[in-house]
């Protein structure tokens, strides 16, 4: 299928879902004791951490410092945020990843009418009108992730699987600080991401007349460096087109979030 089309479809997307950016923000970022509550915000916003509306916690998953799965204690959706909290009983690096199966859409015109369905390729076929045109499917991936450590680091729990978009950092995410600078390596299917359009901000865009952003690109091996000017909590956030299988998409959409903590010097 033609750039275009999928330069097209994906605006389309734009324009019918919604623009807010989904984030998964836990209390604390590094812990000095185990056995320690965390309660986690899974929220989205035009604003870096200002709640505009929910999100669902149901496919919010945590992973303990070997890289297996732990339970979540509790779960609860409310008008503008969703809350989650778990027992962080080891010590090590534990990883939060909000994910779930793929989304699909089906997009198509019928008498110069743009409408969709909320159908994969396969399933699209037998609910489309008989005069459709311009038809094309996109799957839609998700991922929102961060990273909490007690006591001290551990790196199981930041392990890829080569699958969808991904990012790794040179640095651990427990030893974040400000002024430093940080490599972050992104991923498409285990497969260097490169030219990936990477966005930085940082809290408090609420009360600063220049919310601060950094827009940046990773190189031919899927890089790139930043370094954080000061202290606090950031949200990096980006999001790639690609082809699909053309079994049950024409084209693909990946979108990943990571927040973090960088401390002082």
């Amino acid at each position: 299928m033609k750039l275009r089309h999928l330069i097209a479809s994906l605006a389309l997307v734009s324009a019918t879902a919604s623009a807010h950016t989904i984030w998964v923000q836990p209390s604390q970022y590094t812990l000095s004791s185990n056995n320690t509550w965390i309660e986690v915000e899974v929220s989205a916003g035009n604003m870096t951490f200002v709640v505009d509306k929910p999100v669902s916690a149901n496919n919010l998953k945590l992973f303990g410092p070997d890289g297996k799965a732990r339970d979540i204690a509790s779960r609860h959706q409310g008008k503008r945020q969703s809350l989650a909290e778990a027992l962080l009983k080891e010590d090590g690096t534990y990883r939060l990843e909000l994910s779930g199966a793929p989304r699909y859409m089906t997009f198509y015109k019928e008498k110069g009418e743009q409408k969709r369905l909320f159908a994969d390729k396969v399933a699209a076929k037998g609910q489309l009108p008989k005069d459709a045109t311009e038809v094309r499917s996109l799957m839609v991936n998700g991922k929102s992730l961060a990273f909490v450590t007690v006591n001290g680091p551990s790196d199981a729990a930041l392990a890829t699987t080569g699958h969808g978009l991904e990012v790794t950092l040179g640095t651990h995410p427990a030893d974040l600080v400000e002024k430093e600078p940080v490599t972050f390596t992104f991923t498409l299917d285990g497969k260097p991401a490169k030219g990936l359009e990477v966005t930085m901000s940082r809290g408090g865009e609420l009360y600063r007349n220049e919310p601060g952003r950094q827009h940046l690109t990773t190189n031919d091996q899927g890089q790139l460096t930043l370094t954080p000017a000061v202290a606090g909590r950031y949200l990096l956030e980006t999001g790639l087109a690609s082809q699909a299988d053309g079994v049950k998409a024409d084209q693909r959409r990946d979108n990943l979030t990571l927040t973090f903590e960088v401390g002082l010097q």
